[in-house]
């Protein structure tokens, strides 16, 4: 994770050689749109690929190609290496911007020392059957830090019009920047890097998807792609897990289930905190 401060319209970030890589901002500018162009050698190399366009109106991302490079909604892939990334935005200031590529993750060992963070329970059945896990888990994480907003108001504040859903994971912490937060996507080692974040008193927002059978007592027989809300371990290292697809909300699942999926997934999560938590050094 490399992670720029305060910047007015242009921003160069560095990494690891990798082949992909998500970028997400906090800003409280109304408008603008986000560009992106791959580093290599820590020089340009390829066409500005635009990432995303927000308004008071909507916002939405882009399905961009340059050769080899693609950006799916939120994620940059490519066949060659890179280094590094250029970001450049119209007439915007960012209080952050932040280049996230995977980690290197190995299954973790429970610390056997419980812990637990009092994150309040919200479903993501909220009016209709539309399942917005992720508004639900952002809503709790939000309301746990005390910006109380319902699951409704957030999913319309982070919709993607061109995903057409609420599941754009640079949306989701682009407005947890907006209400004051830091906010960023990353990729986590583990659940014992997890708990590293659980011990500072921060939540964390999981993206995972399970195949028939993977995940004892899970709300749906199998799904794509899930957004839950780790608040903390049992004595037995199990993950307590506000998952709003469940009746109960508050569950605990086997670690060895979690981890395995969350791992396949790359360990993506979404990270949201005080603006004061040295973010930077828990990556």
């Amino acid at each position: 994770m490399t992670l720029a401060g305060a910047c007015s319209e242009d921003a160069t970030l560095y990494c690891e050689p990798a082949r992909e890589a998500i970028v997400s901002w906090n800003t409280r500018a109304a408008s603008g749109e986000l560009y992106i162009q791959l580093l290599r050698a820590h020089q340009p190399d390829g066409s500005w690929l635009p990432y995303a366009h927000w308004s008071a109106t909507g916002r939405h991302s882009f399905s961009a190609k340059d050769g080899d490079t693609v950006i799916e909604t939120d994620v940059l892939r490519t066949q060659r290496p890179f280094d590094g990334v250029r970001i450049h935005a119209k007439g915007v200031e960012f209080h952050r911007v932040a280049l996230a590529t995977p980690l290197r993750n190995a299954p973790s060992n429970p610390a056997g020392t419980p812990i637990e963070l009092d994150v309040p329970a919200r479903s993501q059945y909220v009016n209709d059957e539309r399942g917005w896990c992720s508004p639900a888990s952002l809503s709790m994480v939000h309301a746990f830090f005390g910006a109380d907003h319902d699951v409704a108001s957030t999913a319309r504040a982070i919709f993607d019009g061109a995903y057409n859903g609420t599941g754009n994971w640079a949306f989701n912490v682009a407005f947890s920047g907006e209400l004051g937060f830091q906010a960023v996507v990353g990729y986590l080692r583990n659940l014992e890097h997890a708990r590293e974040f659980l011990e500072c008193g921060v939540p964390v927002i999981m993206s995972y998807s399970w195949r028939s059978g993977e995940l004892p007592g899970a709300p749906l027989e199998h799904s794509d792609g899930h957004i839950v809300v780790l608040r903390g371990f049992d004595a037995k290292g199990n993950c307590l897990i506000n998952d709003p697809a469940q009746n109960a909300i508050r569950v605990a699942y086997p670690r060895e289930a979690i981890e395995r999926i969350w791992m396949r997934n790359k360990g993506i999560s979404y990270i949201v905190a005080p603006p004061d938590l040295p973010l930077q050094s828990l990556f």
